[in-house]
C-alpha cells in the first residue's frame, strides 16, 4: 500500500516543508501541496518526501515541462482533467519516456470509471500509481445496470464488450441540453 498526503493546493511552501520534516520516517508521496508550480518549484529539494502534480497538469504542455524540467516525481493525473482519453494515452507515454509513475483516475461514475481502469491497465506496472474514480464511494449513478464498474476482490475487472465496456442505459440521462 502507498499512502499520499494530497494537500489539493492548499499547504504554503513553508507548511508543506514543515509537514514533510515533521513526519519525516513516514513514507508517503506528497500530492499537490501548493496552489502554483512555482511554489512547488521553491520546495523541491527541501522535502523528505516525492512530490507528485495533480490539479496543476491541466495540459500536456504542463506535464512535458514539469516530466523534463524534474519538478516533480510522479502524477496524480485525472482523465477528465487533461482532456480525456487521448491526450491521457499521450501522458501515459510521456510518464513512461521519463520514468515517473502516476494514476489514473477521476471523479463520476461508470462512464468515467470505465476509461480510467481501460486506460490504466495500459500503463507499466511498475509506474502504476492506481485507478479510482470515486463512485463507490459517493453518490454517483451506475450507468449499466448490468455490468457496473465494481471494486471486486481489491480489484476492478475490465469492462468487456465494444468501446468503454458498458452497455448505458441513456433514459438515466434525460433529454440532451444541446445538439452538434
Amino acid at each position: 500500500m502507498r499512502w499520499a498526503v494530497d494537500g489539493n493546493r492548499s499547504l504554503t511552501v513553508r507548511d508543506a516543508i514543515f509537514l514533510s520534516q515533521q513526519c519525516r520516517g513516514l513514507p508517503f508521496v506528497l500530492e499537490q501541496p501548493c496552489n502554483t508550480l512555482d511554489e512547488i518549484a521553491t520546495l523541491r529539494g527541501r522535502v523528505q518526501h516525492p512530490v507528485y502534480i495533480d490539479e496543476s497538469g491541466v495540459d500536456l504542455a504542463t506535464v512535458v515541462q514539469a516530466a523534463s524540467s524534474g519538478l516533480c516525481d510522479g502524477f496524480g493525473m485525472k482523465v477528465t482533467r487533461i482532456g480525456g482519453l487521448r491526450p491521457m494515452s499521450t501522458f501515459r507515454d510521456i510518464c513512461e519516456a521519463r520514468s515517473l509513475p502516476h494514476t489514473s483516475d477521476s471523479w463520476g461514475g461508470d462512464i468515467t470509471g470505465a476509461a480510467c481502469v481501460h486506460l490504466g491497465a495500459t500503463v507499466r506496472p511498475n509506474l502504476f500509481e492506481g485507478c479510482s474514480w470515486v463512485n463507490e464511494i459517493s453518490d454517483e449513478s451506475h450507468y449499466d445496470p448490468k455490468n457496473p464498474i465494481r471494486v471486486r476482490d481489491g480489484h476492478v475487472p475490465l469492462p468487456i464488450g465494444p468501446g468503454l465496456g458498458l452497455e448505458v442505459d441513456e433514459a438515466m440521462f434525460g433529454s440532451p441540453i444541446a445538439e452538434f
